[in-house]
């Protein structure tokens, strides 16, 4: 095989591994169709109606530790495919369907199918590609995510003029994925990548070792706290998402429209985040994760002291790229460390402490505040407080290790 084929194989590999990220943030691409939904199912109530969208996280949240446990039984790809399968279908049931209790069926099935495919969004970015091209990938695919799901989100506005049904079809773009999965993605079971993986391992491992860094294998207490780590970070961002119009008005800033418009340029920057992560992984290493922590912090501390709409903004810019670098830290350092097979599972498991974190916030912003400055303000202290820990952290293990090598 020529280097050519061999460089547009691996592209399509890229692609396809890139894409599948979309999928796992496609669930919110219809809140669009609310209204018209409570229209035709004018008998059920807009609570019942708005579960189309949270029913399916309550879902993925479940199958994501469902799917480690499925991948020992039939293997990475054929787990990713299957999810997919299962996605892709579930997902066009609501375009033809005017059964209510089927509906919401299908956006439980979507879940399903989010769920088993999620962890290999990352995990097999683990599986065929190493060192700073690995951490590139991971930087790169929350970065496409967004940028993915801002595109199905505008396709299925533009169906939405047709009716609330025809929305639906937007989820046929993940027929590319699948078809992607099924003919380029090679086995990772059957191809060797485990074991050029488990050899990449070994080789990172010994050069961290001849440095003084001291790192476990499939370490439990490491997984447990990145966890745990990602479960409160994500609580933290989620309280200035939530807060940000409420802290608007409140302190007369501006609208809860502006409000929105801050959060959509957060968003914006941390596809920035995103792209610039490889470079900076590259650059800092562990030292970026301390570093995103108490930069975003101190952003959020800005931001409730803000007195200017326009001071809100180039925050937002600022903490969306820095925001943007602590999550694919987290990844990553999972797949540094992981086994091939348990790095699914633990990847699952840190999923899982995302998908509670953001489903949590709303009650922690209320224990962390009475007013949207409080709660965002120590929502700051929060990441801070973070950023210490981690750095503590960091020092002691390079001080154990050096210790080791001596």
């Amino acid at each position: 095989m020529t280097t050519s084929n061999n460089s547009f194989k691996n592209a399509l590999i890229i692609v396809a591994l890139l894409s599948l990220n979309i999928v796992e943030q496609a669930a919110s691409v219809i809140t669009g169709t609310i209204p018209g939904m409570a229209k035709t199912f004018s008998n059920e109530s807009l609570v019942n109606i708005e579960l189309i969208t949270t029913v399916v996280s309550v879902f993925v949240t479940i199958f994501v530790l469902v799917s480690g446990f499925v991948v020992r039984k039939i293997g990475q790809k054929q787990t990713a495919v299957l999810g997919l399968v299962i996605a892709t279908v579930s997902s066009i049931v609501p375009a033809f369907s005017t059964n209510f209790q089927l509906i919401l069926v299908s956006r439980a099935v979507l879940g399903i199918g989010i769920g088993l495919a999620n962890p290999l969004a990352i995990s097999l970015i683990g599986v065929f590609f190493f060192g700073d091209e690995r951490a590139k990938l991971m930087g790169w695919r929350s970065a496409i995510a967004g940028v993915g799901t801002s595109l199905m989100t505008y396709f299925a506005g533009q169906l939405l003029n047709v009716n609330w049904h025809a929305a639906y079809w937007v989820y046929l773009l993940f027929i590319p994925t699948l078809l992607l999965f099924i003919f380029f993605v090679p086995d990772p079971e059957k191809t060797g990548a485990v074991e050029r993986q488990e050899a990449e391992q070994k080789k990172e491992l010994s050069e961290a070792k001849d440095k003084g860094e001291s790192v476990q294998k499939d370490s439990k207490i490491l997984v447990a706290t990145l966890a745990i780590l990602t479960f409160l970070i994500l609580i933290a961002i989620m309280i200035l998402a939530i807060k940000l119009p409420t802290f608007f008005v409140e302190n007369k800033i501006g609208t809860a429209t502006q409000a929105s418009n801050a959060w959509s340029i957060y968003n914006f920057a941390s596809v920035a985040g995103g792209i610039l992560f490889g470079y900076c992984y590259k650059l800092l290493r562990k030292y970026l994760l301390p570093i995103g922590l108490v930069a975003s912090g101190i952003g959020m501390a800005f931001i409730s002291m803000a007195k200017s709409v326009e001071l809100v903004y180039i925050l937002c810019v600022v903490m969306g790229i820095v925001s943007a670098m602590i999550i694919p830290y987290i990844f990553n350092r999972i797949s540094e460390t992981s086994s091939p097979k348990k790095a699914p599972l633990y990847t699952s498991i840190a999923l899982v402490g995302s998908n509670l974190g953001a489903f949590l916030s709303p009650y922690a912003g209320q224990m962390l505040g009475a007013t949207g400055k409080t709660s965002i303000l120590n929502a700051g202290f929060l990441m801070i407080a973070l950023s210490i820990i981690s750095m503590v952290v960091i020092v002691k293990i390079n001080s154990s290790g050096q210790k080791k090598a001596a």
